[in-house]
């Protein structure tokens, strides 16, 4: 009867001991998966944004006017895409997100999108430990692009 108890008492410790340990690998399981998520949505609507400038009818343009059109087409449909994502992403800067770029002689189109003050306003707050530090350790910005040559 006597080591029975004992034994109940060390499956309690290893209880208490572990138990912070499970908590933090389900919390920063949590907090991960929310940051990529926020990143798959940034990255989806900066492709879509891509592919939408490209659907464009090039005989209707002169060739000057061209890359113009593409890039305005390419920000308006980044702006709208933007407006549809959720709240804590929505005041990401898509003035001049869309813009050319000559790569190897080839003339792309390239959008971009940072969320830039991801350390001071993350998705999911990051636990402060004092001497340890934060957990788990974040980004301190999110940041996606999509190219395509037209």
């Amino acid at each position: 009867m006597n080591i029975r108890r004992r034994q109940f008492g060390a499956v309690a410790l290893e209880f208490i001991m572990l138990f912070p340990f499970v908590v933090a690998m389900l919390y920063g399981a949590a907090v991960y998966g929310l940051t990529f998520f926020a990143q798959y949505r940034m990255q989806n609507a900066v492709d879509a944004a891509v592919a939408t400038a490209l659907y464009l009818d090039r005989s209707a343009y002169e060739s000057e006017a061209l890359s113009a059109a593409v890039t305005q087409r390419a920000n308006n449909a980044l702006a709208g895409l933007v407006a549809q994502l959720p709240q804590s992403l929505r005041n990401l800067d898509t003035d001049s997100a869309c813009a050319l770029e000559t790569v190897g002689g080839i003339e792309m189109l390239r959008c971009e999108l940072v969320y830039s003050n991801y350390a001071a306003n993350p998705i999911a707050p990051a636990l402060n430990f004092g001497m340890l530090g934060e957990f788990p350790p974040l980004p301190a910005q999110l940041d996606v692009d999509a190219r395509a040559a037209f």
